[in-house]
């Protein structure tokens, strides 16, 4: 670890760390409820341990996240939603964004103009889940827990687009660490390697956790005319298929797809429905 950094959002920690995992740098925000804040609502935690959630492109996600958490912990009429401390976890500033690198399995993502610049560059050529994941659950995760106050051995994980991708990627190495996911708009795409029969094979099995998943996918992603979206709608809607095929008695999870949303407005109602979903009691599923 190096010394703190700042990191725009009011009553967080920042830091950053070098991962001998991937071989680079991150930058990690931290942000928890105000105390005097919980304990004018009556919500001082036991112990003050916070359930952990891990959130993917922090650098923004982690704002948006604390926004709706606040809001939620605020809610007289569904009253319920507990204290959370959010990790937010994305790069330096002045530093090579490389989430196409860390979020993204070997041989996963499409043969498209787009999508094809990443390639050119080590920094964010795709293919690193695996090292990304050894950080979170070696390095990251141990630091975490001893500095805050975790409540319980496991995390949640949120993640949009390719965020939604490693969520996914997590879920089935079965990850020791999450219990609880995200996949919003999981850029799930056909290439030579087939990640959805290796699901649909892992799900006839017992998975490592009773586990929560959120799944969210905008309409105008699948219709919007744009080839690479249109292939993620469709292997959105087969991992749905998987999901309800396969109905593990481990798993609860909610699949939602938003009428006229698009790859980026879906994000804003889509986390905080997940945020809902996973942690709040009152959220119908």
């Amino acid at each position: 670890m190096i010394a703190p950094t700042g990191w725009t959002l009011r009553g967080s920690d920042a830091f950053e760390v070098d991962s001998r995992a991937v071989g680079d740098r991150f930058a990690v925000g931290v942000w928890q409820p105000d105390k005097q804040f919980l304990a004018a609502l009556g919500r001082t935690p036991a112990g003050g341990e916070l359930q952990l959630v891990y959130v993917l492109d922090g650098s923004w996600a982690l704002n948006v996240a604390a926004g709706f958490c606040l809001l939620q912990l605020a809610d007289l009429v569904k009253p319920g939603f507990p204290p959370l401390l959010l990790v937010g976890i994305d790069y330096p500033e002045g530093r090579v964004n490389s989430r196409s690198r860390d979020y993204t399995m070997a041989d996963s993502v499409a043969d498209h103009p787009i999508l094809n610049q990443y390639a050119a560059d080590p920094r964010t050529r795709p293919g690193g889940a695996d090292r990304f994941l050894e950080f979170l659950e070696t390095e990251l995760d141990p630091l975490i827990r001893s500095r805050y106050p975790v409540k319980g051995p496991t995390a949640g994980i949120v993640g949009d687009s390719f965020g939604g991708t490693f969520a996914f990627y997590a879920f089935l190495r079965q990850s020791r660490l999450f219990d609880r996911y995200w996949l919003g708009s999981p850029g799930l795409f056909t290439t030579g390697t087939d990640y959805l029969a290796r699901l649909d094979e892992m799900l006839a099995g017992p998975l490592a956790h009773d586990t929560s998943m959120f799944l969210s996918f905008g309409e105008l992603e699948a219709t919007g005319g744009v080839p690479f979206y249109r292939d993620m709608g469709r292997n959105f809607l087969r991992l749905a298929e998987i999901l309800a095929r396969r109905a593990h008695p481990q798993l609860t999870y909610r699949a939602k797809l938003y009428p006229n949303h698009t790859h980026t407005t879906i994000v804003g109602p889509a986390l905080n429905d997940a945020l809902l979903y996973l942690y709040g009691p009152h959220f119908p599923g």
